[in-house]
């Protein structure tokens, strides 16, 4: 029976809510254009019934009512009924999932098919599982169908709703995250997209929870590689997932970015090469993405395959070794690419170069990479550049320039002799008022009115500051200044080592080479570049402004003066106080005539010349120009370095507190007076600091480098935090002062991880000289036998020692020194004579105590040593509570197996002095392969003191037992010792172990195989290893560790102050 109508003709309406009816009226009237009247009825019908579904259906009715109007243009009637009752379905189940679903229909409709009309209703439908957080998964499809419809197809859209479904089972909230993401990423995609939704696929069974950041890294991992190529990179991706690989976001984001730097050919080829390997070792695959850019950085791409087809040979004997030649893990690896790479790493020549400037100045030079300053923060701002600081010659780290090995070393050669050269021949020692020698000086008198700084600051101002306060630009004064020292130092450096001579020419040709043309830069630049080029020997064939070509020539016969053996610093100061009076006249703008020009002739530079072509200039410039171009210093020459003669000499007057008052008085220098000699330096506003305020750091770092300020360590930290880096991760430096890198040995690759433990060495602290004292007292009786017992071993070695005030003869070379030293005018040494001593053991031995947190372990069992209930959660925070309650803060009733090394030490010391055998005392510890801390006790060249006594008080328990590195390190130490024989005396509470001291971070057997590996470096090297433990289990782990090697496992713990010197006399016999 039909229902009774309303005026309007609608069925029962007034039963429902005013928004309803008054939305049904407004779209009725346009409807009635569109529609038949059979048409019309049955929208109405079909309104009504979804209105009646349930008590809020009528909110859905509404969406459906308002949208009809839009959604009926673009749809037959037919495809409009299934539209309308595919969202009425969706209202049964839920008013909201039906709402969302109309609302977005006019914007829907338009990019989808009419037969997947209801297809695209049952998507929305597969979300909702009854749930408030799927309902709003749902509407959240639906807000973002819109714009899913236009930008996929539509099995693309049920295959991504089908994972973003089966993902909700896992989390809604990374479901609706992934829904969100997915709407952005995947229509920018091109063909790869299927295969992009397979790889999630994978994910969804194997790693779900990468999913996401798949998405988030998508399009920029993949935005280098080439379009057609990204289906190949996806499909490797998807198969290592499916191989069980982990953190597919990273492998998409670090194998992307490697291969995006490459050509498309190349891309090619490496992508190539990952399938290869992926049939071998999927693992290995991301290892060699990820240090791919590493490795095409050090060879051409034949080398590449070149390297790669080893690693497989590698990868098929061992595939552990494999996996750390990819890696780069890999003493192989990396002798690999050394072999096959034309560039140059500073690391392996360090020593060689080391030798090579301390040869050339006569003084100890320290090479450093440039980095090591940079990272001061001092002034010094580019790792890749190199320079000195006044004492050291830092250099870059890598050096490809050229295509041969020879010739990249011999760039670090020249570079190396240029800098020492700036050390040798005073680059840094201006003084203002020491004369010339080869002008009449034109240098003003020092007086204060001459200087651009306060008065309270001129106390400061250097030598070098001095000299450039007289000048108005003074950026152009340093460079000229620059110029003209290099131009002094080349002539100085062919002249005084002629071996150099042929690779400094060479090396100076190739920077001619990448000069920049001359007639590109405005004028008072460009005659900048030309004093540049006569400093590289470039005097013919010249293109200068033809207007001011005398005035340059005079510039020319002035830097000739600086070619002269006796030529100083403050010559090149004069000489550039000439060139700027000339360069200051020349408007810095563009010229279009110019000529060529020679500059070789031998004419000799007059002041007289000069004053003729100053007032020259001042005839043609009269004006001032309107088309001045700022000016900008000339391109570096990159073998002469960087060049701070102010820094420096600030930083050495710092060092030296030489700053004086008007009465003699020594004055501190504040930090804000330095900042203000900072800020005026010209030297400080390049590179990256240009547009920072970099003085009120820098100043605050030279104060601190001068030692001018102390740091103020907190309480318990002893010696600053601890670093951390991944155990997965690459090669270490050690950059900061003690710090020393060694190789770590893998057994299961059967190869060294190279640079992969920093060993930190550091001084224990002095205590209270108490407990050596009353160790000797208690255990006199011991004492008293173990000398008399070492007496007995003490062997004639009759080693003739030289120089000495009496003895058997003359000591032929001290005898003719001496009479040298006479027939000079020199006070000869008494020391002229040679004796046999009798009574000297030739044997070095180097004591490495365990200092491991398990040796705070008290001896009776029964005694907990603490109670660790308050402990703090936090890593580093635990280790310092550890560190404070192990050095004293609890009193003790009972001895650890610390207090007995600590007594076993005390005695050997008073032992072996008894009988003159050279020995170090060090303790080690650590936590992880970047903090193998290496406890100096009593260093091997250092004399048993009453601090050495007091630093056996400090001997405290600390962290974990990274035992290879430390051998290596007591290892080095002992190595450099000329005695016979040279012992390692390990004593240790148990088995190495340290965190991550394994891949794994759990496998024991890693940890005793790189420490056997370390006794085994120390016995090819002459010195015999011996391990002495307390722990009863020791034998299950020492047979691997030791091998054939001596050791013993003690029984009584007690017994180790007893036992310690009794074995070392057995070992010395």
């Amino acid at each position: 029976m039909q229902q009774p109508l309303d005026k309007d003709g609608f069925a029962n309406v007034n039963e429902h809510p005013a928004k309803l009816q008054d939305s049904l009226k407004a779209s009725r009237r346009i409807l009635q254009v569109i529609f038949d009247q059979n048409e019309l009825t049955l929208w109405e019908n079909e309104a009504i019934a979804m209105a009646n579904h349930s008590t809020r259906s009528w909110e859905a009715t509404v969406e459906f009512v308002s949208s009809s109007t839009q959604v009926a243009k673009h749809l037959s009637f037919s495809s409009f009924l299934q539209w309308a009752r595919s969202g009425s379905y969706l209202t049964k189940d839920s008013a909201t999932l039906g709402a969302a679903y109309f609302r977005v229909g006019p914007e829907a409709v338009k990019h989808i098919q009419p037969n997947n009309l209801s297809r695209w209703a049952a998507l929305g439908r597969s979300l909702y599982k009854g749930t408030w957080k799927s309902s709003t998964l749902s509407v959240s499809f639906f807000d973002l169908s819109p714009s899913l419809l236009k930008a996929l197809p539509f099995p693309d859209l049920e295959t991504f709703t089908n994972l973003i479904e089966s993902l909700s089972a896992r989390s809604y909230d990374l479901a609706g995250e992934c829904l969100t993401i997915g709407n952005a990423v995947l229509g920018s995609m091109g063909r790869e997209r299927s295969l992009f939704l397979v790889l999630w696929q994978t994910l969804s069974e194997n790693s779900w929870r990468d999913i996401k950041g798949v998405l988030e890294t998508y399009e920029s991992s993949v935005s280098g590689i080439a379009e057609p190529l990204r289906n190949k990179f996806l499909r490797l991706a998807n198969l290592l997932a499916m191989h069980g690989a982990k953190d597919t976001p990273r492998f998409l984001a670090q194998g992307g970015s490697a291969i995006g730097t490459l050509t498309i050919v190349e891309q090619e080829h490496v992508l190539d090469l990952c399938e290869r390997l992926l049939s071998h070792s999927p693992i290995s695959v991301a290892a060699f993405l990820n240090n791919l850019t590493l490795v095409i950085n050090k060879v051409s791409m034949p080398q590449l395959d070149f390297w790669f087809d080893h690693g497989m040979g590698v990868l098929s004997e061992n595939p552990e070794g494999g996996l750390a030649y990819f890696k780069l893990e890999s003493k192989t690896s990396e002798q690999m690419l050394e072999g096959l790479s034309s560039s140059t790493a500073l690391e392996g020549i360090t020593h060689l170069l080391h030798l090579y400037c301390s040869a050339l100045s006569g003084s100890d030079i320290e090479v450093k990479e440039s980095s090591n300053l940079a990272e001061k923060g001092l002034g010094w701002v580019s790792a890749d550049i190199a320079t000195t600081e006044g004492r050291n010659v830092y250099l870059p780290a890598m050096v490809d320039i050229f295509p041969t090995k020879k010739g990249n070393f011999d760039w670090y050669k020249v570079v190396s002799t240029h800098q020492t050269a700036r050390l040798e021949f005073g680059s840094f020692d201006f003084s203002y008022d020491r004369p010339s020698t080869q002008f009449n000086d034109l240098r003003a008198p020092r007086t204060l009115t001459s200087s651009s700084f306060a008065v309270e600051e001129e106390q400061w101002i250097t030598e070098i500051g001095h000299y450039f306060s007289q000048f108005d630009n003074r950026r152009i004064a340093l460079d000229l200044f620059t110029t003209f020292e290099d131009t002094r130092l080349g002539f100085l450096i062919k002249y005084d080592y002629p071996g150099i001579k042929s690779s400094y020419a060479s090396i100076q040709k190739h920077a001619v080479s990448l000069r920049p043309e001359i007639k590109t830069l405005p004028l008072q630049q460009a005659v900048m570049e030309i004093l540049v080029q006569f400093s590289l020997d470039e005097y013919t064939n010249l293109l200068v402004p033809r207007k001011y070509s005398k005035a340059i020539r005079v510039l020319a016969k002035l830097q000739r003066c600086l070619l002269d053996p006796i030529a100083k610093i403050e010559d090149t100061a004069e000489a550039a106080l000439r060139a700027y009076k000339i360069i200051a006249k020349i408007p810095n703008e563009p010229d279009d005539d110019w000529k060529e020009e020679d500059f070789d002739s031998d004419d000799q530079f007059s002041d007289d010349e000069l004053s003729e072509i100053i007032k020259e200039l001042d005839d043609m410039n009269s004006e001032d120009s309107a088309h001045d171009i700022e000016y900008e210093s000339p391109e570096a020459v990159d073998f002469r370095g960087d060049f701070k003669p102010e820094l420096v000499q600030t930083l050495n007057k710092l060092r030296d507190r030489t700053g004086m008052s008007a009465d003699g008085d020594q004055q501190e220098l504040d930090q804000d007076q330095l900042e203000q000699l900072l800020k005026d330096n010209p030297e400080m506003s390049e590179g990256e600091n240009k547009d920072m305020d970099f003085a009120a750091l820098f100043a605050q770092n030279m104060l601190k480098q001068a030692g001018l300020t102390q740091a103020t360590p907190q309480a318990g930290q002893g010696f600053g935090p601890m670093q951390h880096v991944e155990e997965s991760g690459g090669e270490l430096d050690a950059k900061e002062p003690k710090t020393y890198v060694y190789n770590e040995w893998d057994f299961r690759a059967g190869d060294y991880k190279p640079k992969w433990c920093i060993v930190r060495e550091k001084t224990v602290d002095e205590g209270e000289s108490t407990f050596f004292n009353e160790t000797t007292q208690r255990y006199a009786s011991l004492l008293q036998d173990v000398r008399r017992q070492f007496e007995l071993v003490m062997p004639e070695g009759f080693r003739k020692l030289r120089r000495q005030p009496d003895g058997d003869d003359f000591d032929f070379d001290a005898a003719t020194e001496a009479i040298i030293d006479r027939r000079s005018g020199i006070t000869p040494s008494e020391k002229v004579y040679w004796f046999r001593n009798k009574q000297e053991r030739d044997v070095s031995v180097v004591f490495l105590l365990d200092m491991s947190a398990s040796t705070a372990e008290a001896i009776d069992d029964g005694k907990p040593i603490n109670n660790a209930t308050d402990a703090p959660e936090d890593p580093i925070e635990y280790m310092v509570w550890l560190r404070s309650r192990r050095e004293g803060l609890v009193r003790r009733q009972y001895k650890r197996i610390i207090d007995l090394e600590k007594e076993g030490v005390a005695l050997l010391m008073q032992a072996l002095e008894s009988i003159g055998d050279i020995y170090g005392i060090y303790g080690f510890s650590g936590y992880g392969r970047e903090n193998v801390e290496f406890y100096v006790i009593k260093d091997i060249e250092e004399s048993l003191t009453d601090g050495v006594k007091k630093r056996i008080d400090k001997i405290s328990p600390l962290h974990a037992t990274r035992m290879g590195p430390a051998i290596r390190h007591a290892t080095t130490k002992l190595s450099r010792q000329e005695t016979k024989t040279k012992i390692l005396f390990l004593i240790s509470d148990g088995r190495p172990q340290d965190r991550g001291y394994s891949s794994e971070g759990v496998e024991k057997e890693y940890a005793v195989h790189d420490t056997h590996m370390a006794l085994v470096e120390a016995r090819r090297l002459g010195i015999i290893p011996f391990c002495l433990t307390v722990d009863k289990t020791g034998h299950d782990y020492l047979k691997t560790m030791c091998g054939d090697m001596e050791y013993e496992v003690l029984d009584e713990i007690s017994m180790l102050p007893n036992r310690l010197p009794h074995l070392y006399r057995k070992l010395t016999i």
